[in-house]
């Protein structure tokens, strides 16, 4: 569909507040004409619903394709700045704050109720906008049919910005750069922060696109100014240390009688998703979450959000980075740094397929199943079988638990160590990493890549197993504890579950990581399921180490669905750094560890394991 068929009409709602909301409805010209209702698809977002550009043309908009796509599978896309962003008014206290998520609501509702509305809703998105898409479920009216989304963090804090208590410094950094460039209308300063335009239009990129009405830019000046005090992560400082710091615990909440959803009563940089647990449920919508097993810890969410909540749902895992437009898997063929594009139709026909299950149930059925059936089931792909496979139980009940124990020689044994005193030592190597192109980046658009991992394992301390005599399936979530002892009173441990081909190439499959501070197990009732040991992460929970004395770390890696062939080799890496992405630990950048691998402390990692065997009977 060319630009001269497509236009973007921008307006101003007022919510129950009194604050104006900026909107944007795209329509093909020729419809905008005829009176024929479709469904809506709304989006709001905090990055910038449209863009202004010194040369207008409607293609330019990163919401083009989306509104193109959509339009040509009869629906009509809406895209909202969130309060205090955009061209919107208002102030940022928090990211997805409750009164945000209340706004989303009423954006629902105008949609509905416009004359080129069936009366039909259906929100999507991917990362910020994949939350707000789960938070609608909270707070929408019966317009609301469905939700699709991709990549959205169920836990914001535990999986992005400081996984197993280490603080993602990398993120904080250049997510609270970008959003403040967004914040005060700084266009150049958000495309020196790394944010990626299409060729051709960062010279013409002028900041956020006001609305229509507003042609001399007064309203959007005066909304911009209302973003001056907003809230940004990258001023959050120590108190991401601790979860109950940094945002407030779940049990910890109260009920507004303004926004009739929860609110924090202590400091929280960000709504997650499971605060409005039970409003979600409530509605009972439907939704769709697709998401990668290499970005971030989305899948982690997403099984755990499939575990915990009761609504419909389909969660579909698989080799994309978090915005679906790459490839991410460890067996693409290659040095593993070249990224393979997924054509920009094929992730919007997921998108559609999914609106159609719903609005088009009688034209576009989804596979065979009958649509009920359609949720409650988890469709994932398993990496080096290529095969995507169904469930509607998670964890895969026929899974079992198979233990590699650290073993002599820097070898992974089925054999419990029988030695009275056996160890090895590592001196932490504050230079390692996992580069610009991990599950962490990702966060940002970048593609993932899986490099030859060989020569950063000489940093590393390392255990492998013999080469496998027969294939073998690892699907669901690894578990390693380890008993160490350390010359520091904190540190980080980062587990790398690889394998090494013949040829000697070590690939990356998944990982996992804990701080030591955290490493306590709480026997309190989790937030929501999780599938490992639980640390709470709270300061009450803390417990430094002493030097000399040994300590248990067990955590859970995040989950992994893979076939490995015979002839390669498993291996365990374990590292106490990521440069490239986490921050060190003041005085403890490079402590000697002492890992025992002994009949007293037995250190060992459990798989989840089906049998190639088994499965063909």
């Amino acid at each position: 569909m060319s630009h001269t068929e497509l236009i973007c009409r921008s307006e101003y709602i007022t919510i129950r507040d009194g604050v104006r909301l900026a909107v944007s409805t795209w329509f093909g010209k020729e419809y905008e004409k005829n009176t024929e209702e479709r469904p809506v698809v709304v989006v709001t977002t905090r990055y910038w619903r449209a863009m202004e550009f010194g040369q207008d043309n409607p293609e330019f908009q990163p919401y083009y394709p989306y509104a193109a796509y959509l339009l040509t599978r009869g629906y009509v896309l809406v895209v909202a700045d969130a309060r205090g962003s955009g061209a919107s008014f208002g102030t940022r206290e928090a990211e997805l704050s409750p009164v945000e998520v209340k706004d989303i609501g009423e954006v629902i509702d105008w949609a509905a109720e416009q004359d080129w509305c069936d009366g039909r809703v259906a929100t999507i998105g991917t990362s910020y906008t994949a939350n707000t898409t789960v938070c609608s479920l909270a707070t929408a009216s019966s317009a609301l049919k469905l939700g699709v989304c991709r990549a959205p963090d169920l836990d914001v804090y535990r999986h992005v910005v400081a996984p197993g208590g280490i603080i993602n410094t990398w993120f904080i950094k250049d997510w609270g750069i970008s959003t403040a460039a967004q914040d005060c209308n700084d266009a150049r300063g958000l495309l020196e922060s790394g944010w990626k335009v299409p060729p051709g239009r960062a010279e013409n990129m002028l900041g956020v696109r006001p609305v229509d009405d507003d042609r001399d830019g007064a309203l959007l000046a005066a909304a911009i100014a209302e973003h001056k005090t907003n809230f940004n992560i990258s001023d959050m400082g120590d108190r991401l240390t601790f979860i109950d710091s940094a945002i407030t615990d779940n049990k910890k909440v109260k009920q507004d009688s303004q926004t009739d959803c929860v609110t924090t009563v202590s400091p929280c940089f960000f709504s997650n998703p499971y605060f409005f647990q039970d409003k979600i449920e409530q509605g009972n919508v439907p939704v769709v979450i697709r998401c990668g097993w290499h970005d971030a810890g989305t899948q982690l969410g997403a099984l755990s959000m499939f575990t915990s909540f009761k609504n419909p749902m389909r969660v579909i895992i698989g080799p994309w980075n978090h915005g679906g437009y790459f490839r991410a898997d460890p067996f693409q063929p290659g040095d593993g740094t070249q990224p393979e594009v997924i054509p920009v139709d094929d992730v919007l026909g997921l998108i559609a397929n999914s609106l159609d299950a719903i609005f088009k149930r009688d034209l576009h059925p989804t596979g065979d199943a009958p649509i009920d059936e359609q949720f409650g089931v988890v469709e994932y792909y398993t990496l080096g079988k290529n095969q995507w496979k169904t469930t509607k139980v998670w964890p895969l009940p026929e899974t079992r638990l198979q233990r590699f124990y650290l073993s002599v020689d820097h070898q992974l044994s089925h054999t419990a160590p029988e030695q009275d005193t056996a160890c090895d030592l590592y001196q932490v190597d504050p230079t390692t990493g996992t580069g610009l192109y991990n599950r962490w980046h990702a966060q940002m658009g970048h593609p993932i890549f899986f490099p030859d991992r060989q020569e950063e394992d000489k940093k590393l301390l390392v255990y492998d197993t013999p080469p496998l005599e027969q294939d073998l399936e690892i699907t669901g979530h690894p578990v390693v504890t380890l008993f160490v002892r350390s010359t520091a009173t904190d540190g980080q441990f980062f587990v790398y579950l690889e394998t090494v081909d013949p040829d000697g190439r070590v690939r990356l499959l998944t990982e996992g990581q804990l701080r030591a501070l955290h490493r306590e197990v709480s026997d309190e009732t989790p937030p929501f399921k999780m599938f490992g040991p639980y640390h709470s992460l709270k300061e009450k929970d803390a417990e430094p180490l002493i030097p000399g004395e040994v300590a248990e770390i067990t955590f859970d890696l995040f989950p992994i669905s893979v076939l490995l062939k015979k002839g390669q080799c498993i291996r365990l890496a374990i590292a106490g750094a990521d440069k490239d992405t986490f921050a060190s630990i003041d005085d403890c950048e490079n402590p000697e560890i002492t890992v025992e691998r002994n009949s007293v402390y037995a250190s060992y990692i459990d798989l989840p394991i089906i049998d190639e065997r088994e499965e063909q009977n």
